[in-house]
This record gives C-alpha cells, structure tokens and sequence, in this order.
C-alpha cells in the first residue's frame, strides 16, 4: 500500500544517477509509483510500480504492461526535463516484487511494448478532471494525459521506447501534422521559423548525409542546404512535441473533451474528419 492506493506488484531497478533520488522523492502519479528502497546516499536500488499491474494475468502480462507503461514514463521525462535530456536514462527492469510480502522473483525480460499501459478498468477520469492542476505542465501530467488521450499516450509511447533519435523525431512531427500542427507552429515553440523544420525534414531524410540513422534508404536526393545536428533537431522537434501534447491537455481542461482536427477535404469544399 503506498500513498493509499493497493499496489501489487513492482520491478526493482538500480540507478547511480545523481538525480534519481531527488527524482523519485519529489514524483507525484496515481500511474505510476517510484521511490527508493532504503534512505541514504549509498543505496542505489529503485522500485517503479503501478495499479495497473494489478489484473496482469502471469508474469508475462505483467512484463507486458510493465514494458509498455515505461515507454510512457520514459516519453514523458525525455519531455518534460527540457534541457536536462542528455542526463536521462532510462533504467532497465530488475526482479519483480510482490509488494504484499517482498518476496522476489526474476522477470521473464523485456515485455511487449505494444500492449495497452493503462488498465482500462481504472483509466476513466472522475468529473471534472484538470490535466494541468500546477503552473508546470510535467511528466506526471503527461502520464495521466496520456490514460485517456490516445495521441499523447501513442506519441509518449513511441520517443519512450525507441528514444530521441531523428527517426523517432520525425515520427513526432507525423503525430503534430496529421494532428493540424503546421510547420510554422511547431517552429514558432522555440522561436524559430518553418526553414528549421524544413532543415530537419531535409537532413533526416537524406541517406547520404546520415546513413543507417536516416529515415529513408538511400533515395539519391540532393544534400539539404541546412544540416541540422541531433541536439539541434532534438531542441527543435521535443520542445514542440511538449508544447502539442499541452495545448492539447489545455483544450482538455477548459472543455472536458479531447480536441479532434477536422481537415478540410479535396471533395466539394466539404470537411472531413482527420
């Protein structure tokens, strides 16, 4: 029992990064529970639990779910830490717990990440349910965004699990598009104008200028004019990324429904539904 809410099962986890014990300490998530094992600067073993692992069926469902509900975590702390991405790390699952009696037991491994994270017998929001409740806009509130918004649990899962890197970035840039984010917006997150996403779009895509970290094969495209680095793309495509996911937890907040794009179609002048 941690905070009030029955937790099952949890996956220890050791960390000697210096930010871990001040992140756990201070981490708020009815989804997600961290904390440290024994108090002190020597000890260097983690639990990361959650509700919903309760209903996992074996040790293999709950690999699962553990699996799938990290790439959500880890989405949301390559998000929500800004400029302290490149002092993230995500950590590996260890042995699972039973939280009722601390025995432990060896996991069967990474889970499959394209299972549900969230239990949809607790996934429903009470009424009048605020996203954002505090001046910052966080990883705990990404998590619980993403519980019920499909886009923000589908875009946190994917840079969770697969990382930061230009192809992944692309794929968040897919996500804000197909969502009626155009380039001038997504550059205007950073004060910049649409030639940077034109910059990233250009080099993430050119096989020559990145080889196998290229989107595409080799396509025999001319070099873009701008090359973009990955810190670059990274400090272009992530805060961006954040700043969609809140508009769209904003929109959440002020009216109790999660927005949906209409785009306009080619037929007639009518509209249709993205």
């Amino acid at each position: 029992m941690v905070d009030g809410l029955p937790l099952r099962w949890g996956f220890i986890f050791r960390s000697v990064r210096n930010y871990m014990s001040d992140w756990t300490e201070h981490w708020r998530s009815d989804d997600v529970y961290l904390w440290k094992n024994e108090p002190g600067y020597v000890s260097t073993e983690f639990t990361y639990a959650s509700p919903h692992f309760n209903g996992a069926r074996d040790m293999y469902d709950l690999a699962d779910r553990a699996t799938a509900l990290k790439a959500v975590l880890d989405g949301a702390m390559m998000l929500g830490v800004g400029s302290l991405l490149h002092s993230y790390e995500p950590f590996a699952l260890g042995q699972i717990v039973d939280l009722g009696d601390q025995t432990k037991r060896d996991g069967p491994g990474l889970g499959n990440v394209l299972v549900e994270p969230f239990d949809p017998r607790l996934s429903t929001f009470a009424a009048h349910t605020k996203i954002i409740t505090r001046d910052r806009y966080g990883a705990e509130d990404m998590i619980l965004q993403a519980r019920q918004d499909p886009i923000a649990r589908g875009l946190l899962k994917h840079l969770g699990f697969n990382g930061p890197d230009y192809r992944t970035l692309y794929s968040l840039l897919d996500w804000m598009e197909s969502e009626g984010w155009t380039e001038k917006q997504i550059a205007a997150v950073t004060d910049q104008d649409a030639d940077a996403v034109k910059a990233f779009t250009g080099t993430a895509n050119n096989a020559t200028i990145l080889g196998p970290l290229a989107r595409h094969g080799e396509k025999r495209w001319r070099a873009p004019k701008s090359i973009m680095s990955l810190r670059e793309a990274q400090a272009l495509i992530l805060p961006a990324a954040k700043g969609f996911l809140r508009s769209r937890a904003e929109a959440f907040d002020a009216t109790g429904t999660w927005p949906i794009f209409v785009r306009p179609s080619k037929k007639n002048g009518r509209t249709a539904k993205a």
